[in-house]
């Protein structure tokens, strides 16, 4: 995807984004202003004895992060959350509980935390806490009565131990200290009896400490165990809501209006198989671009309220139909009268319109433009100009001319009712008249072929357009264009046209050996393009040599005329 279209994109959706930042935003701030603070604090707590370890290899860290992922998942169950709830009297249900804790583990290590929010900041402690001691109590390596029994008997003899040692330890010392200071005398006798008392405290020493040695083992026994739990950091008061306030929201909102207006803008564009600008319609049909109108007019306004005589004549929309007359006129043959026949894929895409705007401005620049109403199914011309309708083409295709293609002397005067002025000097039109059965097949015919020439040959036009019918719903134009040699025009609208339908369009022209002169799309949104809409036509004003060598070429075999 190019730069260049996302920032076309972003510029055109702009108020979509700005608008969906700003109520998101507001959104989230009203609902975070309504909501109480709430707090957070969080306990960590440790799987195994491995902190206790000397040299724990890596198995035994392995199964402690299992483990602890495991006690994870068991923090969340029922009879957690029950004894949490009853030992604190909590006025939540256990599911409500379960919404408002988080937890997760420490990865490279047994640790895990666990983290409650709450509205109270005193009370969000203590839930934190009593979840983990309730995890202890529910875990499977929780010590039975027995054992508890044993283990409160086994650390009492150990502390009664500890104390009959140091008083035994007191006496060896005091009675070793007068047998070996050599300044105090003493008797033979009572030194044998001193060392006596010594040996025997030394006896009771030894014994102490074996017994005390045979109630650690006892309690190592009990407590050493890969998974049990303990608390290694209790959690504590929080002084402030985790939340901040709620001004913090709207960015936080804003961010996530913009993410959802932009990825709705890309999918918008995404589906849109549309033609969309100029650049793409290039791409697509491999066509040289003629121009491009930008949209203008109101959707309710009459056809005759959109010809250009009504917009200013330094409009950009009069200047994009000099663009398009400035380029045909380049593109078409200098040893022949030019004929053109106008079409577009499908209806209502401003072909109608688009082609009495071209004759305009090609009568603007002095030519003597002859518009010839081909549609005979759903003419506007007539609406357009504001003209009768009761005598045109259908006409002209209902008398024939001579076998040798030339006008006998009594069918002038009926040519030249049918071909009606105009309020634009020198453009003069040829309405549809009566609906005729078979448009297709007489547009197809001999005699329309006759006609056409007849125009090509007469000393009075200088140029033909024809405005057809679309060419993918009936086969008028293909028919036309097949009998008389004329090249086509094809009219695209922007966001309107599809693209394979497009496609279809230029193969129909192809296949019948027409050629097609060039596309002009309809109804652009500047926005869309990449300054096209407003460089082109001061590309044929910087390069005036060609376009001045083109126009003198063009205006050299055509009567002088004065521009309006």
């Amino acid at each position: 995807m190019e730069l260049n279209f996302i920032i076309r994109l972003l510029r055109k959706w702009l108020w979509l984004i700005v608008l969906a930042g700003f109520v998101a935003g507001g959104m989230n701030f009203l609902l975070r202003s309504n909501q109480p603070p709430v707090y957070r604090a969080s306990v960590m707590l440790s799987i195994g004895d491995i902190t206790q370890m000397t040299n724990p290899t890596q198995t035994d860290i392995s199964l402690g992060e299992r483990l602890a992922e495991t006690y994870v998942q068991i923090l969340r169950t029922f009879p957690v959350l029950d004894g949490t709830i009853q030992a604190l009297n909590l006025p939540l249900t256990a599911e409500a509980l379960r919404g408002r804790i988080g937890a997760f583990t420490i990865d490279g290590t047994t640790l895990f935390n666990v983290s409650v929010n709450y509205n109270d900041n005193t009370l969000v402690a203590e839930i934190a806490n009593e979840l983990a001691r309730q995890l202890i109590l529910n875990s499977p390596t929780r010590l039975d009565e027995d054992q508890q029994a044993t283990l409160n008997i086994a650390n009492e003899q150990i502390s009664r131990l500890r104390e009959q040692q140091n008083q035994i330890t007191t006496q060896y010392t005091t009675i070793n200290a007068r047998l070996t200071d050599p300044s105090i005398s003493i008797s033979d006798a009572e030194r044998e009896e001193l060392s006596g008392e010594r040996d025997a405290l030394s006896q009771q020493l030894t014994s102490i400490q074996s017994t005390i040695a045979d109630f650690a083992t006892t309690v190592n026994e009990l407590q050493r165990q890969r998974n049990r739990i303990e608390i290694v950091e209790p959690a504590r008061t929080p002084s402030a809501s985790f939340s901040g306030p709620a001004t913090n929201a709207i960015p936080e909102g804003a961010l996530v209006g913009i993410a959802l207006a932009i990825g709705l803008a890309f999918f918008i564009e995404y589906m849109d198989d549309t033609v969309r600008t100029t650049e793409q319609a290039a791409q697509l049909l491999g066509l040289p671009i003629l121009g491009a109108i930008a949209r203008f007019g109101k959707p309710k306004e009459s056809h005759k309220d959109k010809l250009i005589t009504r917009q200013s004549l330094i409009s950009p929309v009069p200047e994009g139909y000099r663009v398009v007359r400035t380029n045909l006129l380049l593109a078409s043959e200098e040893h022949e009268k030019n004929v053109f026949i106008i079409t577009s894929p499908g209806p209502e895409e401003g072909k109608s319109l688009t082609t009495a705007n071209l004759a305009v401005s090609m009568a603007w620049a002095g030519m003597r433009v002859l518009l010839v109403d081909a549609d005979l199914r759903r003419p506007k011309v007539h609406e357009i100009f504001g003209l009768d309708n009761d005598i045109g083409l259908t006409t002209l295709l209902s008398i024939p001319i001579g076998s040798n293609g030339t006008m006998r002397d009594e069918l002038r005067e009926r040519l030249k009712q049918c071909i009606k002025d105009t309020d634009i000097p020198k453009l003069r039109v040829i309405t549809s008249g009566f609906p005729p059965r078979n448009p297709s097949e007489i547009l197809g015919s001999g005699l329309m072929k006759l006609w056409v020439d007849a125009f090509r040959s007469s000393p009075d036009i200088d140029i033909v357009l024809i405005d057809t019918p679309p060419c993918m719903v009936v086969s008028d134009s293909l028919a036309l264009a097949s009998s008389t040699n004329a090249d086509v025009v094809l009219v695209v609208q922007a966001r309107g046209t599809r693209r394979a339908a497009a496609v279809k369009a230029k193969e129909q022209f192809t296949q019948i050996g027409t050629e097609i002169k060039g596309v002009i799309v309809n109804a652009i949104d500047p926005r869309d393009e990449s300054g096209y809409y407003y460089t082109e036509y001061t590309y044929y004003a910087e390069d005036r040599q060609p376009a001045k060598r083109g126009l003198a070429r063009l205006f050299s075999r055509r009567s002088p005329a004065t521009t309006q």
